[in-house]
């Protein structure tokens, strides 16, 4: 036995299997996550020229604050010249692939003016390490990236 499809009901198919990828496309569309860099991206960038302050605050200090990466921590070393100011700020640690994967500290610095941060827990990737700090009334921003195996 054979069967005819007549032009009709051949249209109406094509237009059934058209209307089912859209649906499934847009079922999938809608699943995605689509993190934004920031919540309030729109205040931080009306604000930036605060951000360009702090960056050109730390370019003119004479030793930068360094990193030290190890397998299980990254050690956070401020400069001398803080010895006897008091700081005051938080550390950003940010995974451009996921939120969850971000972590904020305040600074607590030690005797030798440095500060140690467990990774052990992170996921392996890239992370910015921000640094935001005031000291003497002056404010500070530093960006260091790191990358954990």
């Amino acid at each position: 036995m054979k069967i005819k499809i007549n032009w009709g009901t051949g249209i109406v198919i094509a237009l059934l299997i058209m209307m089912s990828a859209m649906l499934f496309l847009v079922s999938i569309a809608v699943r995605q996550d689509f993190d934004l860099v920031e919540k309030d991206y729109y205040q931080k960038s009306v604000n930036y020229q605060n951000q360009i302050d702090k960056i050109n605050n730390v370019s003119k200090l004479e030793v930068p604050v360094k990193l030290i990466q190890t397998e299980k921590a990254i050690q956070i070393d401020f400069p001398v010249l803080f010895q006897n100011e008091l700081l005051a700020g938080t550390i950003h640690i940010y995974s451009p692939v996921s939120e969850k994967n971000d972590l904020t500290l305040p600074i607590k610095l030690n005797d030798a003016l440095s500060q140690s941060i467990s990774v052990k827990d992170l996921p392996s990737g890239r992370y910015k390490v921000k640094l935001d700090w005031i000291s003497n009334e002056k404010p500070y921003y530093q960006e260091l990236e790191i990358q954990l195996p």
